[in-house]
């Protein structure tokens, strides 16, 4: 942009008339330009130029006033040109000035375009951190009747100019006046409001400058407007956000230039009105502890290893002998209805049917299913049980109807919230030595929504068996950490929050300020670094606020100036820390469990009464009752627990076949385990604790008091 260039304070050309005359020191022209980009539907471009010439001819050589507004449909340019004339009307005394060189100086103020002569009293001008910029002009009144809107709504500008210099001093807009009958005087106001021009810059702009987090400070999209996006942004930064006189934005640290870039030294101050204001005692923060809490969902895939083989056969013909007594293996769909029916899918089942038809060690093995019936044979055993022969009635051949071994995998999958706490403590010890500790205690959490994750969208909903996804832990889980869904969101909420705290600190460390009365400084700024240098005070300030006033009746300008800078006694700082590295993180635990089970065979003995189901599922511990006798003893050895069975369970029939108590299948049960409450229920890891030791300057202002002879 122009304003930025070399030319905005180059000369340009110059000319005495005399082609063959050596170039010397005489302007032909200067320009000044401020270019502000904008939306492509507002104006794309507006450029503001402000000529001044000088030649020695006597004459004018160009006075012009001109806007151009080049249209098609849209606007694709726009210009502004104010050239000023040479102004005449120099009374302003420059002896009470700085910049000027001692020569009388002219205040010109422009309404609207046209300047205003001989009709103000007072001017003062005022700009201060983080505000609008204002002005007030005090009107000389005739009699007569007043127009209230005569200059309402109307653009001011106010320049100080002489021969050689020429300064832009305030650019805002005149709001509706006020009149004191009793001082016969008319005061007009002007602002160039802060908040407008911030809502002007582009997005770009704002997201340039400062640290931001939508986990500390919210959504984007949930700002109203630009100006509450940067003044979160601004609480990140020990810097001033402001405007110049020309409207040009400056972010400008607060920590004073190594080189400042202009001295007052006792020349230009008023000894008599100078101030120096200290921090209150009450208001040092030198110690701010953040709780920090990253939040996040952990997906969990939990797979367990079940086995079974009947009886332990370790070979068909071990079967096959002992079948008729023994009983049939399980059905295969008993086994798989009683695996699928706890809540976990399974999956890479592997099964080992009956044998099929042949001849086993000699004996003729015709079908893989039989009906079993059974022909008494008169005789009793000594426990008088009917001693009977089975008869196997071949009813199918399919082998694979049954079980003799039978391994699956079953799989279950949830998410676990993680609540991981940091505690970093943020701290400046040579402030604490002298004050000390000052605290202050802020919290800030850092959330990833897991359902904005496109694997744990789904998680835990699985219909079919999958297979294991993510990292194996030491307890045999396979994770993951949706802890990514804003990606590197935890080291930035880190990052914004310690810049949060550290600036608190060091704000509560630059409450100090210098104050003066000086002589008229049109050069001043917000974005200036001063070295105050007289017999009050020698110290660098950073400019915080000054304000221009003119008395049009005395000749006489003024600035009141106000530096504040930074005040750590004990510190040998001079610069600020830089950003600061997360802790690591905590190694998050899991609960043991079984990832192998052996499922079992169980008989129930003949004429024993079962209980299927748990009687004290439901129960609260303190009301779980045993079974007891009239006698007071327990009698659950009369009874059979089916619900504690974890495998094959048969039941005795009361008959006896070759000396074996005739068995038959009763039904095929599977204990899936409950996931543990503790890996269900959110898991509080401790990230532990960080204490950063962060520098805070230390300006010396070096006060004196000058005694004076009685």
């Amino acid at each position: 942009m122009l304003g930025l260039s070399s030319i905005n304070s180059k000369v340009l050309a110059t000319d005495k008339g005399n082609p063959a005359a050596a170039v010397s020191d005489t302007e032909l022209l200067r320009i000044s330009c401020s270019v502000h980009a904008r939306k492509q539907r507002d104006d794309l471009l507006e450029l503001t130029c402000n000529v001044f010439q000088k030649v020695d001819s006597g004459g004018e050589l160009l006075s012009l006033a001109q806007t151009v507004n080049p249209t098609d449909g849209e606007e694709l340019l726009q210009l502004s040109q104010q050239v000023l004339n040479p102004a005449f009307n120099r009374y302003m005394r420059g002896r009470f000035a700085s910049g000027f060189d001692g020569e009388n100086y002219a205040i010109r103020i422009f309404i609207a375009g046209i300047e205003l002569c001989n009709v103000f009293r007072t001017c003062e001008v005022h700009f201060a951190e983080g505000e609008s910029a204002t002005a007030s002009l005090y009107l000389l009144e005739p009699c007569g009747a007043l127009d209230l809107y005569e200059y309402f709504n109307k653009p001011l500008a106010i320049y100080a100019q002489t021969d050689k210099y020429l300064y832009p001093i305030f650019t805002g807009i005149v709001d509706m006046p006020k009149i004191d009958y009793s001082e016969r005087m008319r005061s007009l106001s002007a602002t160039k409001d802060r908040s407008t021009s911030v809502e002007k810059l582009n997005i770009a702009t704002i997201h340039s400058i400062g640290y931001w987090s939508s986990s500390i400070f919210g959504e984007e999209a949930d700002y109203e407007t630009k100006n509450a996006q940067l003044t979160d942004r601004l609480s990140t930064i020990p810097a001033s956000f402001d405007f110049d006189a020309l409207g040009q934005m400056h972010v400008t640290s607060w920590l004073p230039k190594t080189v400042a870039d202009w001295t007052l030294g006792a020349c230009e101050v008023y000894d008599n009105n100078m101030s120096l204001e200290m921090s209150s005692a009450v208001s040092i923060i030198n110690h701010v502890e953040i709780e920090l809490h990253h939040q996040y969902d952990r997906l969990i895939h939990r797979q367990i290893s079940f086995f079974y083989r009947y009886l332990s056969f370790t070979s068909d013909y071990d079967f096959i002998v002992r079948a008729a007594a023994e009983g049939p293996a399980p059905r295969v769909t008993d086994v798989q209805s009683a695996a699928n029916g706890g809540g976990w899918t399974t999956g890479e089942w592997k099964l080992r049917g009956t044998p099929p038809p042949g001849v086993y060690n000699g004996i003729r093995w015709r079908a893989a299913e039989y009906k079993y019936d059974y022909e008494p044979t008169g005789e009793k055993d000594a426990q008088g049980r009917d001693i009977v022969n089975v008869v196997q009635t071949q009813i199918g051949t399919d082998s694979n109807l049954y079980a003799l071994e039978a391994n699956w995998k079953a799989m279950r999958r949830w998410k676990q919230a993680i609540d991981e706490k940091y505690t970093v403590i943020v701290q400046n010890q040579n402030s604490i030595a002298c004050h000390g500790e000052k605290k202050q205690k802020i919290v800030y959490s850092i959330k990833h929504e897991s359902d904005d994750d496109k694997i744990a969208k789904n998680w835990g909903n699985e219909k079919h068996y999958k297979l294991p996804r993510g990292t194996k832990q030491p307890n045999g889980d396979y994770t993951i950490n949706i802890d990514n869904v804003i990606p590197g969101e935890f080291s930035n909420g880190y990052q914004v929050a310690v810049q949060i705290a550290y600036t608190k600190m060091l704000e509560s460390h630059r409450q100090n300020s210098i104050s003066m009365d000086c002589k008229f400084l049109p050069f001043a700024s917000l974005m200036h670094t001063v070295h105050v240098n007289n017999q009050r005070f020698n110290t660098r300030v950073k400019v915080s606020a000054y304000s221009h006033s003119w008395d049009f009746t005395s000749k006489r300008g003024r600035t009141t100036l106000t530096g504040k800078f930074f005040m750590n006694p004990g510190s040998d700082n001079r610069t600020l820390s830089g950003t600061q590295k997360p802790p690591a993180r905590p190694v998050l635990t899991g609960e043991t469990y079984e990832p192998k089970i052996t499922l079992q065979d169980y008989v129930i003995p003949y004429k024993m009464e079962v209980i299927e189901t748990d009687p004290n599922a439901n129960k609260d511990p303190d009301e779980i009752e045993e079974d007891i006798n009239d006698s007071g003893k327990v009698i659950e050895k009369n009874k059979f627990r089916l619900y504690k069975c974890n495998g094959y369970v048969r039941r005795e029939t009361g008959y006896i076949f070759k000396g074996v108590k005739v068995k038959r299948s009763y039904a095929f049960r599977v204990i899936t385990p409950d996931i543990e409450e503790k890996s269900t229920d959110t898991q509080d890891a401790d990230g532990g604790k960080q204490i950063l030791n962060m520098a805070i300057p230390h300006n010396e202002p070096f006060p004196s008091f000058t005694c004076r002879k009685k």
